[in-house]
């Protein structure tokens, strides 16, 4: 939307900027190849003038890749799509617009950008009772400029969102209980050395029954979902990837918190989480290094 806005202030006329949000009321019925081509064939403009189609969530819609490729092909457009899972632009898609789009992932705001919200200057005294803040509840937009009355009962409905959207309905995973297990395994070893074995062993304790199998196709869809992201094992002597071992971290400490339901003590931790998410908003990708 706020494109859309900007779009308009640059003068581009309304009836030449098409946005869909595929979870809205308006649009959510859209899900299949042809019900998208259907609409699209209704609201595109009739001339030869650029036009701007965005569309938001459209993993939403199955085949969405074909009606996409098609657009680039015939009209003379720009598009810009939105999704929430890593996957969206592999294969097919890929394929198609090999060399024609650009990947910007995103992040929920860094400190620094917590703070510019804030209105707090970095040498501000402010600052170490706004990291608290920070690493409490973390960096989404909605989450930051809330009271914080309501920040936990934001920050849970943004975790169920992804869990149950992203992964469990998406995904048709019939184990919820094993999942969630697992996300809490995870939210509490953040930046601790963990392999599915490990993970099997200890859900087994808790009296969860699940295997390797599982427990690595749910981590699969968790990296996918953008919930965690895995750090590669990397042997520096033998200069080569380790399959087993890697760390996990999340993609926000109040999610953290939320998926944990408490705050450790564990402060280090919590600190590397961080850390390791701002080095992938500047770009880096990251390793962990092992020496015999």
């Amino acid at each position: 939307m706020l494109y859309k806005e900007y779009l308009l202030q640059e003068g581009i006329h309304e009836n030449h900027i098409i946005y869909m949000n595929f979870e809205s009321f308006e649009y959510r019925t859209i899900t299949t190849e042809e019900k998208f081509r259907q609409k699209l064939d209704e609201l595109l403009p009739r001339d030869d003038k650029k036009v701007y189609l965005l569309f938001d969530e459209i993993q939403m819609v199955t085949g969405w890749q074909r009606i996409v490729n098609g657009i680039r092909v015939s009209f003379n457009s720009d598009i810009i799509i939105t999704g929430s899972n890593a996957n969206m632009l592999s294969g097919e898609i890929a394929t198609l617009l090999s060399g024609r789009y650009i990947e910007i992932p995103i992040y929920p705001f860094s400190f620094s950008e917590f703070l510019h919200v804030k209105g707090i200057e970095s040498d501000s005294r402010k600052v170490d009772n706004a990291y608290d803040e920070y690493e409490k509840y973390g960096g989404f937009p909605s989450v930051v400029i809330a009271e914080e009355s309501i920040k936990d009962t934001i920050l849970s409905g943004i975790f169920d969102t992804i869990v149950l959207n992203d992964v469990l309905l998406r995904a048709g995973v019939r184990d919820a209980t094993a999942l969630k297990s697992i996300i809490r395994f995870l939210a509490d070893n953040v930046g601790q050395l963990v392999n599915a074995s490990k993970i099997v062993n200890t859900l087994k304790s808790e009296g969860v029954d699940t295997t390797v199998h599982t427990v690595n196709l749910y981590l699969d869809l968790l990296e996918s979902g953008y919930l965690f992201y895995r750090a590669k094992q990397y042997d520096i002597r033998g200069r080569e990837y380790l399959r087993t071992n890697g760390k996990y971290f999340i993609i926000d400490t109040g999610l953290r918190r939320n998926a944990v339901g408490r705050k450790d003590g564990n402060y280090s931790n919590r600190l590397e989480d961080i850390v390791y998410v701002e080095l992938l908003r500047r770009g880096y990708t990251v390793d962990i290094g092992k020496l015999k």
